[in-house]
């Protein structure tokens, strides 16, 4: 995005000092403007109607209402309803009630922890974040609607049966990872292995709420477990999730060189497609970046399923399309319908055995 074309940001936080840190350090991205400050939910809404910013960051606490009626008010105004916003916030996120994670089902498009305020931690802070802004602004304002081709044809594999499905996400994601896993449905016998790139203080509460909204069974990957049918395993924070010959869960610290993006999708999906071949299928999720596209590329080489997310249901259309450019997507479509998709796979397969 060019400076002529500013993404235009309106922060939402009751404290002046933490606004002003904001609006510093978003300004400081020549792709953002701040179009202004509100520090109740009253002002908020007003600014936003008057603004009409690109995007929002959105604190919980405010002293007349929490942040989650903000966001449920916002998505039932129609001029308003498609406004991303990025909840900025301290707010522990341990149980799949705390508000974070009320505020991703109220319609958020996502969730960081606030920083501790040393200058690295900013830094690194503001690294993300304004990432975040941009590419969701982008998305958002300048839609590409371009087709995909596939770089090179790679024929499809025969129907055979599913050990795993590993699924990669990143901004956007838990919504979509919900609407996925609806999908899948409880009587779904493949294990599902996840990365979702999400703030380390999320995680937890992340497996709690996915665990309280689809039908699946959640839990953290642990090492030298055996993917169980029925299953979902969620990477940890800063620790990538392969597989080992036999099929068992390896989980350890990011090696040095996918430090900057843990857990990885392109890991997760790479081991899969040594380890299963044409027995898996790989799913790749909204989000902004390249990850998993190198990783989906090589399942598909391995005449592995692989699908990737289309770009009107994605909040940024990001490593899908990267992923499309390479000639790894073997379908676009919604998760929900990836999800059937999947279903039909796997009934398939059942049948024949």
């Amino acid at each position: 995005m060019s400076k002529a074309r500013w993404a235009r940001v309106l922060i939402v936080e009751d404290s002046p000092t933490a606004g002003r840190v904001l609006s510093e350090g978003i300004s400081r991205d020549s792709r953002l403007a701040v179009a202004g400050v509100a520090t109740t939910a009253k002002d908020a809404m007003s600014m936003a109607a008057t603004l009409k910013p690109d995007v929002m960051t959105l604190d919980l606490m405010l002293p007349d209402q929490n942040g989650l009626g903000i966001i449920q008010n916002i998505t039932n105004i129609t001029e308003l309803a498609n406004l991303p916003i990025i909840v900025v916030t301290s707010l522990p996120a341990e149980g799949a009630d705390s508000l974070p994670f009320q505020a991703l089902e109220a319609g958020a498009t996502d969730v960081v922890a606030k920083p501790n305020g040393d200058a690295a931690s900013l830094r690194r802070f503001f690294d993300d974040l304004n990432e975040r802004l941009a590419s969701i602004a982008v998305a958002r304002a300048v839609p590409t609607h371009a087709p995909i081709a596939l770089a090179r044809p790679i024929p499809s594999a025969p129907e055979a049966h599913l050990d795993v499905v590993v699924v990669g996400a990143s901004t956007g994601g838990p919504p979509a990872i919900v609407e996925f896993l609806r999908g899948l449905g409880e009587g779904f016998s493949a294990p599902v292995v996840i990365v979702q790139h999400i703030a380390a203080p999320f995680v937890d509460g992340l497996v709690r709420w996915l665990d309280k909204e689809t039908p699946m069974w959640i839990s953290l990957a642990d090492d030298g477990v055996r993917p169980q049918p029925h299953h979902v395993y969620l990477a940890p924070a800063g620790c990538d999730v392969t597989f080992a010959p036999s099929g068992r869960l390896v989980v350890k610290k990011a090696s040095h060189e996918r430090k900057g993006i843990a857990p990885s999708a392109d890991a997760l999906f790479e081991s899969a497609a040594e380890t299963f071949r044409s027995r898996c299928a790989g799913v790749l999720l909204t989000g902004m970046g390249r990850d998993g596209a190198v990783g989906l590329l090589k399942m598909r080489s391995r005449r592995a399923r692989t699908f990737a997310q289309d770009e009107r249901s994605c909040t940024v259309f990001g490593m899908p399309a990267a992923a499309g450019r390479l000639g790894a997507v073997e379908m676009f479509a919604e998760p929900k319908v990836i999800a059937s998709r999947l279903r039909r796979l796997v009934a398939k397969s059942e049948r024949m055995a």
